[in-house]
């Protein structure tokens, strides 16, 4: 019987190099993003929509989705899966509720380094139509729309985050990208220490990971491929100064704050 755990928090901060490292372990099972969150939120809403809603008690509907979760990894032999998906914060209660035991573990990283990675990438790709973005003139409406408030890629995740962090605080842990890249041995046997399983001794200096086929759908080579050799080594800033400004002076890095008090 598998146990689920998940992997959730900020794009372009460490999630699929995290996956990576993880999969090193036979009892682990990681990848990118699935598509369960929205799997699992459509079947409730179907059933909440029926005329059968009334007679569809608590444990039927609990077992409806513990089905939906080993379907999905029914071919996977490993006894712990990870599944990933920036939804799953929003949805604390939820996962609690299907597994009691579970943890979230959330990447994160400062919004500005986000901003110039996904810039960094999508200069990479010159020739082809960024299909990521549905504005993709310039830098500015490309940092907007990552920042919508309604379905930026970075803002909403961001979003939740904080309700996660706010109703259930003591299932979520914080992996700062700098802190997996500089000291990575450290920072994931904190990751075993949270989780409560035995430490296993992972090779980061081979780690390997990449999904051609979902960056080929969005027309960005690179965008899930992770260095062998786990290092710090962030690119130039090529955002302008403007941007920077305006998303360094809004602070939106709250576990920051959060490292600080509880320190």
């Amino acid at each position: 019987m598998k146990s689920y755990y998940f992997i959730s928090g900020l794009p372009r901060s460490g999630s699929t190099s995290l996956s990576g490292i993880l999969r090193q372990n036979p009892e682990f099972y990681a990848d990118i993003a699935s598509k369960l969150p929205t799997i699992v939120d459509s079947t409730i809403e179907i059933i909440s929509n029926s005329n059968q809603d009334a007679i569809i008690d608590k444990t039927q509907r609990k077992n409806i989705i513990h089905g939906i979760f080993d379907g999905y990894y029914k071919d996977i032999n490993n006894p712990i899966v990870f599944d990933s998906g920036r939804e799953w914060t929003s949805r604390t209660f939820l996962l609690k509720e299907l597994f009691p035991y579970t943890k979230v573990i959330c990447c994160v990283r400062d919004v500005v380094s986000i901003l110039n990675s996904f810039e960094t990438i999508f200069s990479k790709n010159p020739l082809y139509k960024n299909k990521l973005l549905k504005y993709s003139n310039d830098v500015y409406s490309r940092c907007h729309e990552l920042m919508n408030e309604e379905n930026g890629i970075v803002n909403v995740p961001l979003f939740y985050l904080k309700e996660g962090y706010a109703a259930n605080p003591e299932i979520i842990h914080f992996i700062e990208y700098e802190n997996l890249c500089k000291e990575p041995e450290k920072t994931i046997r904190g990751v075993y220490e949270f989780l409560e399983k035995p430490h296993y001794s992972h090779d980061f200096e081979n780690v390997e990971y990449s999904n051609e086929n979902f960056d080929n759908a969005c027309n960005i080579k690179d965008l899930h491929t992770v260095k062998k050799r786990v290092e710090y080594n962030p690119p130039r800033c090529i955002l302008p100064p403007e941007i920077v400004k305006k998303y360094s002076k809004m602070n939106m890095e709250f576990w920051k704050k959060k490292f600080i008090e509880y320190k």
